[in-house]
């Protein structure tokens, strides 16, 4: 019996991340425009890194809000348009809303008025 193990891997998330007041954003590095399909991967990263900053897991502790709760999301893709995304109340990806804005500034501003 021949058995061959076929393994698939996702392309390495290449970002960059940071919080400007209540917006985070999130920058592609990689250029190849695939951060939207693994955006919950990248939520998620993003996510616990905030709680290794903050000491909150809000897996376990029930008082806990999601680390992303709050923020609004900024994606800058590869062609270096804004991207407002959209999450669930539980933090997971739900969709990317296009602001045809290559200015951060005038993002920021568009996506403080979104809900």
């Amino acid at each position: 019996m021949n058995a061959s193990v076929i393994t698939l891997t996702a392309t390495p998330l290449q970002f960059d991340w940071g919080t400007d007041g209540l917006v985070l954003w999130i920058e592609e590095l990689d250029g190849a425009d695939s951060l939207a399909n693994q955006m919950d991967d990248v939520l998620d990263r993003i996510g616990f890194a905030i709680e290794l900053q903050t000491g909150w897991d809000h897996r376990t502790d029930q008082k806990t809000l999601h680390p992303l709760y709050g923020y609004k999301l900024l994606l800058r893709d590869a062609s270096g348009l804004w991207n407002a995304v959209q999450t669930d109340e539980h933090g997971r990806f739900s969709g990317l809303l296009p602001l045809q804005e290559m200015d951060y500034e005038i993002a920021y501003d568009k996506v403080m008025w979104m809900d």
